[in-house]
């Protein structure tokens, strides 16, 4: 898109020079020329005839409009040529790939879109100008910020009733709106969420590249938060009761799940477990993780939890495993959606919509259900949904990282969870950050073969098997 200025401002090619035109005579001709130019200009303006281009910014970024499920660089994507009312423009520090970036373009998760768009969610940067007209005074340029990925209208019910996340009407970055995977790009000022404190934290660190791989988990960390919250308002639900967890899937957000339960709830054994054992072998392999990473299988029929976190979006795990492994009156947390097209048949247990029970963060109780065909063997369960973040889980979230950050580079959990880094978007080598695998050169940005859904064709190809990375971190140009 082309960008025009809509002020009368006038950019002529350049200041003139002694060394340009030396004689006075030409000295004099020059200006004579730039006077009449002048003239001629404004007198356009003043009829209102005259269209004044300036250049238009650009940026590098990541970009599809969803009729493909492989995404395309773009090196020159257009932007603005200032931010649009109540938009911020972001320099983008850090990005992660989430695995819902996959699912969106392998039309597992509903995208609705076919415009092209900016990819990516998770995401933090530096503000480097806002518009005329912005109305949070809280925002400055130069503050550090998250981009928290939905948006709402200011008039929505949801949003009035402080659950924006359950809105049927809203928007997302990377499917709806520009997302995070540009080195520049504008975004809603209310998608951003300033970085409480973070310039002390980093006048303290000895290294502020390591503060910022820490402080992209901030969105998911956020998710994850929610879910423990919405369960502490259950009456039916005692945190010092619960004294096993088992969850389901190690990917990078079952990981962050561990951690998060490893640090606030001390007491709980956690046991963690997935069907792929290369992801099994990264859990086990993460420094300072007390979680039992376990072979399903290994877990037999009468090993039971009094808790369990659904943290991956199998269907098996959600509407079976999730159930075997309950134990009578237990609390299933159904964290992460599962993979469905249109079309697909409904995740539905003696009438529960699994789905719609996580989608809208439903609390649901099911009785005596039958384990088996005669029903001989019946149990009890509770069902809590959870579904993203609220503006308030941002602080909490921001807090439990600086905490953890503070720890050092030793001890500190949550930035390790980050075991591949691309430098640059269009970096075309993921880097190996654990010792364990290896670095992966590719012929293309790296970023694009690894926002491919987990194909089990590709299981034995380990340059393009997603699940031989937990966090894939994306270091953006000028603050590697």
């Amino acid at each position: 898109m082309n960008s025009r200025v809509n002020s009368p401002m006038v950019f002529l090619q350049r200041h003139l020079s002694y060394e340009d035109h030396p004689s006075p005579k030409q000295r004099f001709s020059r200006w004579n020329s730039y006077e009449l130019e002048l003239k001629a200009l404004i007198s356009n303006i003043l009829a209102d005839k005259l269209i004044i281009f300036c250049p238009i910014p650009t940026t590098k970024a990541i970009i599809s409009d969803f009729q493909s499920s492989v995404p395309d660089f773009c090196d020159q994507f257009e932007l603005t040529a200032n931010p649009l009312a109540g938009y911020c423009r972001v320099k983008t520090v850090r990005s992660q790939i989430c695995n819902s970036d996959r699912r969106v373009l392998a039309g597992t998760k509903k995208g609705g879109v076919s415009q092209a768009i900016v990819l990516g969610h998770e995401g933090i940067g530096f503000i480097a100008q806002l518009s005329n007209t912005h109305t949070r005074n809280d925002l400055q340029v130069g503050d550090l910020v998250v981009l928290g990925p939905h948006f709402v209208e200011a008039n929505d019910h949801c949003l009035k009733n402080g659950v924006p996340n359950l809105s049927c009407e809203m928007k997302h970055l990377g499917i709806h709106m520009n997302g995070v995977f540009a080195d520049e790009m504008d975004f809603p000022e209310y998608t951003l969420n300033k970085i409480t404190n973070s310039n002390e934290i980093i006048e303290k660190a000895t290294n502020p590249s390591e503060y910022y791989d820490q402080m992209v988990f901030i969105e998911p960390l956020a998710c994850v938060q929610r879910g423990y919250k919405l369960l502490q308002k259950q009456p039916y639900f005692n945190i010092n009761a619960i004294e096993t967890i088992l969850i389901l899937g190690t990917g990078p957000m079952g990981i962050i799940h561990a951690v998060h339960i490893q640090k606030k709830y001390p007491h709980i054994k956690v046991s963690i477990t997935d069907i792929d054992s290369t992801r099994r072998n990264l859990a086990k392999n993460l420094p300072n993780l007390l979680a039992d990473v376990v072979e399903i299988d290994a877990l037999g029929d009468n090993i039971q939890f009094d808790m369990i976190v659904v943290a991956t979006s199998s269907r098996e795990a959600n509407v079976h495993s999730a159930i075997k492994f309950i134990k009578h009156n237990g609390v299933i947390l159904l964290f992460s959606g599962i993979d469905m097209k249109n079309g697909d048949v409904r995740p539905v247990i003696n009438g529960i919509d699994i789905e719609t029970v996580h989608r809208y963060e439903h609390s649901v109780q099911l009785i005596n259900y039958a384990l088996n065909l005669d029903a001989q063997i019946t149990k009890s369960m509770y069902f809590m949904g959870t579904s993203g973040y609220v503006k308030d889980d941002f602080e909490t979230s921001i807090q439990e990282l600086h905490e953890d950050f503070m720890l050092g580079s030793e001890l500190c959990l949550y930035r390790r969870i980050a075991t591949s880094v691309i430098n640059k978007l269009d970096g075309n080598v993921v880097h190996d950050l654990t010792g364990a695998f290896r670095d992966i050169t590719f012929d293309m940005p790296a970023i694009i073969p690894l926002l491919k859904l987990f194909d089990e064709n590709d299981a034995n190809d380990s340059d393009v098997n997603v699940h031989n990375h937990l966090k894939i971190l994306i270091r953006h140009e000028n603050y590697l």
